[in-house]
């Protein structure tokens, strides 16, 4: 009896957190550029880059090419042990808005500060090396500042690679993550958001300055998003396809299970309690199906339980799912979805156990 009290106890808790992921998103206005805004902010992006001779080409030429062109562009070079430098200097020849950094200390979040540190732009705009944003990334974050003045903006991210199987599996999970982080900030709560699509106002960054906890080896967009939180700053998600970020999926299950395990390992270093309930709420609610089915090899009506408690999970995530896959563009949701509920209570079982235990050394 006291495991099906604990059960329905989790799933409601789980139905609220969702719910308000829904809420969040269904009310948070889509938004586009309309051409005409007569805006001249200049803005800076600032780009951490190790070893990233496959990818800076393809990033360099859509960055050349954005319709909105009042920015610098400030690569940091972290210490590269490849082409990565060369590569730089010789874009610059043509593009004349790069200028190049060789950071002083090491690691990403470093490299980060150091470029934001001479940023001349009254708004910062982060991205990663490996990805490519759309025509109008830049003109979409800029008129959507002008339009809705920000703190800090959480701005959309994609995958989008081979149509294996494997690759579908993680850009349905990294679209749900995306959309929970903006449904939860259209909620009035923003819990998530990722340095690879990321504006802030750099009088932003310097009051924050102190709250990115140093010691930690990444983490600095979500310890930015808490501090800012923290005091009372404005986030808001920039709900518009022109504002799209795109990258690759992790190649390995290796790869992909390193990197989510480096997402996690700081979450010890969490404050913010909507992000910690909404950490503690999924983590429970995937660990509870290996305790029933424990007990149920005991108590063989536990079963019943066990294929009540995925369904309930399964039914909502695929709904929360369908609710943005049109935004998303996602295909074969509730096939997806449904591989994807087999697999994730081991996922994020495994990597939340392991991120405590193995902390990362690098960044990369």
């Amino acid at each position: 009896m006291w495991l099906i009290v604990i059960s329905l106890i989790i799933c409601f808790l789980y139905l609220i957190l969702l719910s308000a992921f829904i809420f969040g998103w269904k009310r948070t206005p889509n938004f586009e550029p309309n051409g005409n805004e007569s805006v001249n902010t200049k803005l800076s992006i600032v780009i951490a880059c190790r070893n990233e001779e496959d990818h800076l080409r393809r990033l360099l030429s859509s960055l050349a090419q954005q319709s909105y062109q009042n920015f610098e562009l400030i690569l940091v070079n972290d210490h590269s042990t490849d082409k990565t430098k060369k590569i730089i200097e010789n874009v610059q020849i043509s593009f004349p808005k790069i200028q190049l950094v060789d950071a002083i200390g090491f690691g990403k979040k470093n490299a980060l500060k150091e470029g934001i540190q001479i940023a001349t732009g009254n708004l910062i705009v982060t991205t990663d090396a490996d990805c490519i944003p759309s025509f109008h990334w830049l003109e979409s974050i800029v008129c959507f500042q002008n339009s809705f003045p920000s703190d800090l903006i959480i701005c959309p991210l994609k995958l989008f690679g081979k149509s294996t199987l494997f690759s579908c599996l993680q850009t349905l999970e990294f679209c749900s993550l995306v959309a929970s982080g903006a449904g939860a900030a259209g909620a009035g709560m923003p819990i998530l958001c990722n340095g690879a699509n990321l504006a802030f106002t750099k009088k932003t960054w310097l009051t924050s300055q102190d709250d990115l906890n140093e010691e930690e080896l990444s983490g600095d967009d979500i310890f930015l998003l808490e501090s800012v939180k923290k005091r009372g700053g404005v986030v808001r998600f920039l709900k518009s396809e022109s504002a799209f970020v795109v990258t690759e999926p992790a190649v390995t299950l290796v790869s992909f299970f390193k990197q989510r395990r480096r997402w996690a390992s700081k979450s010890p270093a969490y404050t913010d309690l909507h992000l910690i309930y909404t950490a503690c709420v999924v983590f429970t609610i995937c660990l509870l199906p290996f305790f029933l089915i424990g007990f149920s090899f005991f108590e063989p009506q536990l079963w019943t339980l066990v294929f009540l408690v995925f369904g309930f999970k399964y039914l909502f995530d695929t709904y929360f799912l369908f609710s943005v896959r049109t935004f998303f563009h996602l295909q074969h949701v509730c096939i997806y979805s449904f591989l994807l509920s087999l697999i994730y209570p081991f996922y994020i079982v495994s990597v939340g156990i392991t991120a405590l235990i193995f902390k990362p050394k690098s960044w990369d």
